[in-house]
């Protein structure tokens, strides 16, 4: 026995080692703190997995198992290394389910050249470690008698261990075991229960699936009802029609009365948020835009259909022409699945847009938002009743210093000419000015991307005055997230990857444009300026409220912005809470706070997380529940 323990047991702790080692340096990477907050979790776990070497009775077949699973310690290392770099986001296994479109728009510049040095540099230290065991301690194990009631008795032993103290009843274990759903707050749970805690735990979810049962009330079928209270402005623009624009990357800074003057009329004209902040991937962006949510749950649109009963375009749908648009190719995001199912009537993308025309490649040469919006204006206005239409734009999406056609056309155009025209007058200024030559060329590509999206807004408007349709039409204009490519939103913002908490960051561009509405609003307030914070969820029930449609608030992230709610914006990216003063992982501690507030301010932010927890947990239950096959 004493053989045996001694040959598996020093290869156990080489496991545990370097599984400890690979998440130090991980948990470094990605700005935790050095060890897991509930170690002893993470621990259990590394002892458990570990163990399993012992099911082998050669070193070699040992070594190969605990290699293959340091392999993949190894690689989710390097994933949530490149991923946070890029875009302060961490990997969770539902991602798997996004591999083809992270394929599609991956490109070499997204690569942490460092964090791979580093696990070769690991790489090559395990494999020393394990050439001296080999040769100098274990050459005998296949004599070792009885080898495998020994392994019995042990392994046994062991996860008997880890059974007791997980059924212990402490605090730490209880939540552990409660989670719903690890990945609402990955960030959080990640740092606390370690990367085995949180890998193993997803995957028990993903496979058992989620309880949320226990937050509801029996007398419930599916959710309760939370009727939203109507507003000084409910109902006054009821059978309004509304056109939706998700722009993407479009931050305020972008927008200049010389070189955009469209859009410089929506914050002159319309209700314009200034403290309008996103940070989602574009198709969560999307969703909320239309629906006022999106579950922290896994969404798989080819297996399931969802109930979206809920959303804008299906509680419009009975009396509304509704359409969506969008200049790429349906199976991406699985939009050709999903936005049917989102309750939009037409879903009209690449190759209803531009038929027979290959799609565009991502390096940076989209089809210009001005030629887009002529295409899209083919399908709209077709129908005497009112409309709702959702168009989410292109050409403003990274890299911008690839796209040799663009920066052609852009040239063609005249835009550079106009930007060089605008700073030597001193009518914009570019952000980077100070910065390098070529991320000063990437801001002045970007601008003439903005300044191609405001061609075609003025497009927009000039139909809608033409066709008579500018009074009783809602004009809604967001930006999905913010300018990420080339790490310009780190500079822009003169910071870098460690203060993800940094939400200055995820200032978005946020305008509602109605002649008659801000006429209204100004007749209450002396400004068409609405300085609170919002975020895409406040999209959807301001809608209905202007609309003079109530709606469930349970299934709502947020509220019309003319209510006096304490708004907190939820990230599925950064699976954290914030608002424009506070920053929290997990809506219970402060990461970071910009600006020191009372206590009633704080007492605010916090009632607001708790108040959306509940709302996240019951949104996961609602689509949990309410899936069906497809057939």
């Amino acid at each position: 026995m004493k053989q045996y323990l001694k040959e598996k047991g020093v290869l156990l702790l080489t496991f545990i080692f370097f599984y400890m080692l690979i998440e130090y340096i991980t948990f470094k990477w990605v700005d935790f703190k050095t060890l897991p907050k509930s170690f002893y979790i993470d621990f259990l776990f590394a002892l458990g997995v570990g163990s399993l070497s012992m099911l082998f009775k050669t070193f070699k077949g040992s070594v190969i198992y605990i290699t293959s699973i340091l392999s993949i310690v190894m690689a989710l290392f390097l994933i949530n290394a490149t991923m946070y770099s890029v875009y302060f986001d961490l990997f969770t296994l539902q991602q798997l389910t996004l591999l083809k479109e992270a394929k599609t728009v991956f490109n070499f510049d997204f690569l942490s050249v460092n964090s791979i040095f580093t696990s070769l540099f690991i790489a090559l230290i395990y494999f020393i470690v394990l050439k001296t065991l080999w040769k100098k301690k274990y050459q005998y194990c296949k004599t070792i008698p009885n080898y495998y009631r020994k392994t019995a008795l042990v392994l046994t032993s062991i996860f008997l261990f880890i059974f007791i103290s997980f059924g212990s009843g402490t605090k730490t274990f209880e939540r552990f075991l409660k989670i719903n759903n690890i990945t609402t707050f990955k960030r959080a749970s990640l740092e606390e229960f370690g990367m085995l805690g949180y890998y193993l735990k997803e995957t028990q979810v993903i496979v058992l699936g989620s309880s949320f049962e226990e937050l509801l009330d029996e007398d419930y079928d599916v959710v309760p009802v939370l009727e939203s209270l109507p507003t000084n402005f409910f109902g006054e623009f009821e059978g309004a029609n509304i056109i939706t624009i998700m722009v993407e990357s479009l931050q305020s800074f972008a927008v200049n009365e010389i070189l955009t003057p469209n859009l410089y009329r929506l914050t002159q004209e319309g209700l314009y948020f200034p403290n309008h902040y996103s940070e989602n991937k574009t198709n969560v962006s999307e969703i909320i835009g239309m629906a006022g949510h999106y579950p922290t749950i896994q969404l798989l649109p080819n297996i399931y259909d969802y109930d979206f009963s809920n959303s804008l375009p299906s509680i419009l749908s009975e009396n509304y022409e509704t359409a969506f648009f969008h200049d790429n190719i349906g199976s991406f995001y699985s939009r050709s699945r999903l936005i049917p199912m989102i309750g939009f009537e037409n879903n009209y993308t690449h190759d209803d847009l531009f038929p027979n025309q290959e799609r565009w490649t991502w390096n940076g040469d989209y089809t210009l938002d001005s030629e887009t919006i002529e295409k899209v204006m083919e399908f709209m206005f077709n129908e005497e009743e009112p409309f709702y239409y959702f168009w989410s734009t292109m050409s403003m999406h990274g890299p911008y210093d690839y796209g040799p056609e663009n920066k052609l056309l852009f040239e063609q155009l005249g835009y550079f000419d106009m930007i060089d025209q605008a700073e030597e007058n001193g009518e914009w200024i570019n952000i980077l000015h100070e910065g390098a030559t070529v991320d000063q060329w990437r801001i002045r590509h970007y601008q003439a991307a903005v300044m191609d999206f405001d061609v075609a807004l003025g497009k927009l408007f000039n139909a809608l005055i033409e066709r008579d349709l500018l009074d009783n039409t809602i004009l809604v204009l967001y930006g999905d997230h913010n300018v990420y490519y080339h790490d310009l939103n780190l500079m822009i913002n003169n910071t870098d990857a460690s203060e993800y908490f940094n939400m200055d960051m995820y200032q978005t561009f946020f305008a509602i444009y109605n002649p008659s509405l801000t006429a209204i609003y100004k007749e209450y307030n002396e400004t068409n300026v609405i300085d609170k914070f919002v975020s895409p969820y406040n999209i959807v029930p301001t809608l209905l409220d202007l609309l003079g449609k109530s709606y469930n608030q349970h299934l709502f992230l947020g509220e019309s912005v003319f209510t006096d709610r304490h708004e907190v914006f939820y990230s599925n990216k950064l699976t954290a809470f914030f608002d424009i003063n506070i920053f929290s992982n997990d809506g219970y501690d402060i990461v970071y706070l910009k600006e020191e507030q009372d206590q009633d301010y704080l007492d605010g932010f916090f009632a607001t997380c708790e108040e959306n927890r509940l709302r996240l947990e019951i949104i996961n239950h609602w689509f949990d529940s309410t899936k069906k096959i497809r057939e």
